[in-house]
C-alpha cells in the first residue's frame, strides 16, 4: 500500500477526538504536510479553535526555536533543544519587505516594518509563512520610542502598541484600525534612542524604567515598570517589588510564560532573576562573574531563554553576540555570532519564537 493511501486510510479510521488531540502535539512544518493528506484533516486544522488548541499545547511543551536576524535581512531559524550549537532548522526572507526590521512577538506571531518605514507594519507568522500588512497608522511620522504586541483574551484579538514622544497609538487586530492615547504614567523620552521592545506575558506588555534614566527628566531615585492594560488600553504604573535596592538596574524577560527581572546593584559582578509567579515574585537563581559591571550588562544583554539544565541564554545588542551563563561552572560561554562581518549592524536581532499556527 502506497504512503499516500495509508494517510488517507488513517484519516478515515481514527475518530475525530484522537485526530485532534495528536495534531495538537504535533510541529507546525509537520501540520502543513498534512493538509493536503484528505478534506478531513484539511478541515480541521484550517480551523480557528484547533489553531488555538495547537498554540496553546506548544506553550505547554514549550516549543520554541531561536531568531536570528542577519544584517543581510535573511532570518535563521535555529534548534534551542541542540544547545550549545544552536543547530539550523531552516532560513527565511520575509517577502514583502528586502530588509525588514523585527520589532517584538507574542505567541509566535513577529512585529516588523520596513527599514526608514514608520506607518507600514506587518504581522508575520514565520512557522506558516503568512503575514497580515496593517491599515496604515496615520498618526506615526517617526520612529516610535517603544513597541509591544499582545494577545487580548476577553476580545480573542491581538494588539499592537506604538510609543512615541507625547502619545500611543494601539491597533485592534478585530476592528482593524489604530486608536490613539495620550494619558502616560511617566516622561516618554526615558526610553533609548533604539524602538524598546515590550515583554509579552500574561495578557499584558510590560517595559522596565530604571532609576538612571527617570533622574534625567524627573526628581525620582526610584526605578519603576509600566505596562500596558489590555481592557482600557492605557498604559500604567506597576511598582518595582522591594528586592530591588535603591541602586538596583534591571531588565525584563519571559522565562516559560512568566514576566521575568533580571538585574541587582548597578556597580557590583553579579545579578539575581526573579520571576512573577501566580504567588507573587519567586527567586530563581544568582548570576555571578558579569564580564562587565551590571548595569553595563543589563543594558546591553537581554535575557532570551533558559535551558533545561538551568542554563541561561544572553544575546548582546552591541556586538550581536549569544553567551551561555552555565549555573555549574559559574562560567559565560560565547556561542555563536549574530551579525555578519559588516560595518553597520544595525539590523541583527535575536529572539525566542514560539511554534504555533494560529493567526
Amino acid at each position: 500500500m502506497s504512503n499516500k493511501k495509508a494517510q488517507e486510510r488513517l484519516a478515515i479510521n481514527l475518530p475525530f477526538d484522537i485526530i485532534f488531540s495528536i495534531f495538537t502535539r504535533l510541529p507546525v512544518q509537520s501540520l502543513l504536510r498534512f493538509e493536503s493528506v484528505s478534506k478531513s484533516w484539511n478541515a480541521i486544522l484550517s480551523e480557528q479553535i484547533f489553531k488555538k488548541a495547537q498554540l496553546d499545547q506548544s506553550k505547554a511543551l514549550g516549543r520554541e526555536k531561536l531568531m536570528l536576524q542577519r544584517i543581510t535581512g535573511h532570518v535563521e531559524f535555529r534548534d534551542l533543544e541542540s544547545c550549545p550549537e544552536f543547530s539550523l532548522m531552516e532560513e527565511q526572507l520575509f517577502p514583502r519587505f528586502q530588509c525588514a526590521e523585527i520589532l517584538c512577538s507574542c505567541d509566535g506571531l513577529i512585529l516588523l516594518k520596513g527599514f526608514k518605514d514608520y506607518k507600514e507594519y506587518v504581522l508575520w507568522n514565520p512557522s506558516t509563512r503568512e503575514y497580515r500588512v496593517l491599515e496604515s497608522c496615520p498618526y506615526m511620522n517617526g520612529c516610535p520610542k517603544a513597541c509591544g504586541l499582545c494577545y487580548d483574551s476577553n476580545l480573542d484579538e491581538y494588539k499592537v502598541i506604538l510609543m512615541c514622544s507625547s502619545f500611543s497609538v494601539v491597533y485592534s487586530s478585530n476592528k482593524s484600525c489604530w486608536t490613539k492615547k495620550t494619558s502616560f504614567p511617566c516622561p516618554v523620552q526615558l526610553f533609548n534612542n533604539r524602538c524598546s521592545e515590550g515583554i509579552s506575558t500574561g495578557g499584558c506588555v510590560f517595559w522596565s524604567l530604571n532609576w538612571s534614566l527617570i533622574n534625567q527628566y524627573v526628581d525620582s531615585s526610584t526605578s519603576f515598570i509600566i505596562y500596558l492594560d489590555v481592557k482600557s488600553d492605557d498604559v500604567k504604573k506597576l511598582s518595582v517589588p522591594e528586592f530591588v535596592g535603591a541602586n538596583g538596574f534591571f531588565g525584563l524577560s519571559s522565562l516559560n510564560g512568566c514576566l521575568c527581572l533580571y538585574g541587582g546593584t548597578y556597580h557590583y559582578k553579579e545579578l539575581d532573576i526573579w520571576t512573577m509567579e501566580q504567588d507573587g515574585w519567586k527567586w530563581l537563581m544568582n548570576v555571578c562573574n558579569l564580564p562587565n559591571i551590571c548595569i553595563r550588562f543589563v543594558q546591553d544583554r537581554k535575557l532570551l531563554w533558559r535551558g533545561k539544565n538551568g542554563e541561561i541564554l544572553f544575546y548582546g545588542q552591541w556586538n550581536q553576540q549569544l553567551c551561555i551563563y552555565y549555573p555549574k561552572t559559574k562560567q559565560f560561554v560565547t556561542v555563536h555570532s549574530v551579525a555578519d562581518i559588516s560595518e553597520d549592524s544595525k539590523n541583527a536581532m535575536a529572539l525566542i519564537c514560539l511554534d504555533s499556527s494560529y493567526f
